[in-house]
């Protein structure tokens, strides 16, 4: 039992049980979008959707495609996913942290929240 709690314990250490994702609100995206790479991780229907996506932003949808950006790219660049309410953002994040991305953050609020806030979209 005492192994099993320690293993445990080990696991929680190594996969950051708890860790806070980085994140930026929608006005500061807005604020820093020409110094900051936009990643939307959403899919190609709801980039395209009637809600639009931010200006300037970059379709990577979640999953292989995201791994496969992730994978080949620059780990320094400062770069803030979107998504529609902010949690597959985090994902994002967080897989790109794991990675070895310095600089990588999570929209609060997804699209959802840069909408509310009167924001501009493209479509």
């Amino acid at each position: 039992m005492k192994s099993l709690i320690t293993s445990f314990l080990i696991l929680v250490a190594q996969i950051g049980f708890g860790a806070e994702i980085p994140e930026l609100s929608p006005s500061q995206v807005f604020e820093q979008s020409s110094s900051i790479r936009l990643i939307d991780v959403r899919t190609q229907e709801e980039f395209s959707s009637e809600g639009g996506h931010i200006d300037g932003a970059e379709l990577v949808t979640l999953g292989a495609s995201l791994t496969d950006f992730l994978k080949t790219g620059n780990r320094k660049e400062r770069m803030v996913f979107i998504c529609r309410s902010g949690k597959r953002s985090a994902k994002a994040t967080e897989e790109s942290r794991a990675l070895g991305y310095e600089a990588t953050y999570s929209m609060r609020g997804g699209m959802l929240e840069w909408v509310a806030q009167g924001l501009p979209t493209s479509h």
